[in-house]
């Protein structure tokens, strides 16, 4: 049996993978153990990164979850606040119109009192300074006196009720 080199080579080459495996079969091994433990505990400690971040944008969410819901609690009685101080200045604005109104009736009810008394006043005088000049030329002296003094107690009379 003849081997050509290649054959000889391919032998050779063989036989020393065989010696190497079985001479450092546990060198081999154990390098092969210790990666495998190795990528093992980088995928056990990607898992645990991962969990982790899934845990932190969990908390994240609901913490933007939880801002989102107070901003619009916030908005909301903020508008109702709003609302209830338009309310109120409405409510204060009417009831200063009211009052402004009562106030200018009163004042026009008492100016009209005003006039109503100067008016009656001015007639009296008007009547009494009349009837002064029609007595002095029409009637004599004492009965100008009487009539006078009669006419002006009726109208002091009928001016203070």
């Amino acid at each position: 049996m003849y081997f050509d080199e290649t054959a000889w080579v391919a032998i050779a080459f063989i036989l020393f993978f065989v010696l190497v495996w079985k001479r450092g079969k546990k060198a081999i091994l154990s390098l092969l153990d210790e990666r495998s433990l190795l990528i093992e505990k980088e995928l056990n400690e990607a898992k645990s990164l991962k969990e982790e971040a899934l845990e932190e944008l969990r908390l994240a969410l609901q913490n933007q979850k939880n801002v989102s819901d107070e901003a619009e609690n916030i908005i909301k009685d903020a508008k109702e606040t709003a609302k209830k101080i338009q309310e109120e200045a409405n409510l204060k604005s009417l009831e200063m119109i009211k009052r402004k109104e009562e106030q200018a009736k009163q004042k026009i009810l008492s100016l009209e009192a005003e006039a109503i008394k100067n008016i009656k006043e001015i007639t009296s005088s008007i009547v009494i300074e009349s009837s002064k000049t029609y007595i002095k030329e029409k009637l004599d002296k004492k009965e100008n006196i009487n009539l006078i003094l009669k006419s002006s107690n009726e109208i002091r009379s009928s001016t203070l009720k």
